[in-house]
């Protein structure tokens, strides 16, 4: 009963490391905006969480600091989106890599117990 409990804790791992990785990733592709607008009406655009895009914010200066608050708004989509993906990556390659090493050792003893009983018998 324990090592069910202990499968399905792992499955919810697997599953929960894998959702937050595509969450992560999804936050990185999406483009990041701010709040203000350049001088056309059109909402200011910094880029996306993999790339900063600067242009339009230069652009539309207008004795606004677009740019520095584009920097900040791409560092707060990093700030929340790359710990994400890191996180539900250890937690998925660590349940696998777990999962792994339970199968191998309970393979293992079966394969020892076969070596042992094969060497008594030659002495």
């Amino acid at each position: 009963m324990k090592g069910t409990e202990l499968s399905r804790r792992g499955w919810y791992l697997v599953v929960g490391g894998a959702v937050m990785v595509v969450i992560g990733l999804f936050a990185m592709r999406f483009p990041v905006f701010i709040s203000d607008f350049d001088q056309w009406g059109w909402q200011v655009k910094c880029g996306t969480g993999f790339t900063g895009d600067l242009r339009q914010a230069a652009d539309a200066t207008n004795g606004t600091h677009f740019v520095s608050s584009c920097e900040s708004a791409l560092l707060l989509r990093r700030l929340w989106a790359i710990p994400l993906v890191a996180v539900g990556a250890i937690a998925f390659i660590g349940m696998m890599l777990a999962t792994a090493l339970e199968s191998l050792r309970e393979a293992m003893p079966a394969q020892a117990d076969g070596n042992r009983a094969g060497s008594n018998s030659e002495a």
